[in-house]
């Protein structure tokens, strides 16, 4: 599996990929800013636009980073890099590998690293793929006509918003049970990151000048839960 994990093949896989993303971006924003600029939108403001968008994608990405050191003990650096940097989801990486190593009669994620073979990796890979992409194919003839029906009630009905917290729900529904009766130290950890994550939104609440720390509050949760997880890990074990 070591081999796989950190073979010349994958690392070039996964850059063709980045690279085709990066240059899908680029040409769509091109493509944007040439017809704001028809629609007669000033380059000022798009200026504006520009560097606001460039600071609320970078300010969350910080979250996704911690994710990425977090999950490289799990899957190692070439495949966490490529899930965490298109399509994937930390918690649910996380969730398919822990399933998957203890169907394959392993403990921990960690352990299946260090022991599973080439093959049992290739089915974890293939697991994060199809489920993650399920979503996305759901979208494509789905997608424009929910969102047509989701604008139409805008004004007209709160439907949305119990549909949105509906969805949240069944994601805490399906995902906090694991976390918390599934392992003790992960419990603790999951608990520590909840309990700062609720003091810093309080602060950014209470006091007009800490607002800027709302923008980092899963950054700062999940560092103050991989950092706790030390002392939980000489607690329990």
């Amino acid at each position: 599996m070591k081999q796989i994990i950190s073979s010349p093949l994958l690392l070039t896989l996964v850059v063709i990929g980045l690279v085709y993303i990066l240059g899908f971006s680029l040409v769509y924003l091109k493509k944007a800013y040439t017809r704001c600029r028809e629609m007669g939108i000033s380059k000022e403001d798009l200026a504006k636009v520009i560097k606001s968008s460039l600071v609320f994608s970078i300010v969350p990405s910080l979250s996704i980073v911690v994710g990425l050191f977090a999950l490289v003990s799990v899957l190692g650096v070439l495949w966490s890099w490529w899930r965490l940097s298109v399509i994937g989801s930390l918690s649910y990486e996380t969730l398919i590998s822990s399933s998957v190593a203890s169907a394959l009669g392993f403990s921990t994620s960690a352990e299946m690293l260090e022991n599973a073979t080439g093959t049992q990796f290739g089915v974890v890979m293939i697991l994060m793929s199809i489920g993650m992409l399920s979503g996305f194919l759901i979208l494509i003839p789905f997608g424009k006509k929910l969102s047509m029906s989701v604008n139409k009630t805008e004004n007209a009905s709160t439907w949305k918003y119990v549909l949105s917290g509906t969805f949240m729900l069944c994601l805490f529904a399906v995902y906090v049970p694991v976390l918390l009766f599934g392992d003790t130290i992960q419990a603790a950890v999951m608990l520590t990151g909840l309990v700062v994550a609720l003091l810093i939104g309080f602060l950014a609440s209470k006091n007009p000048k800490l607002r800027w720390l709302s923008e980092f509050v899963m950054a700062f949760s999940m560092i103050a839960g991989m950092i706790s997880s030390i002392f939980w890990t000489s607690l329990f074990q």
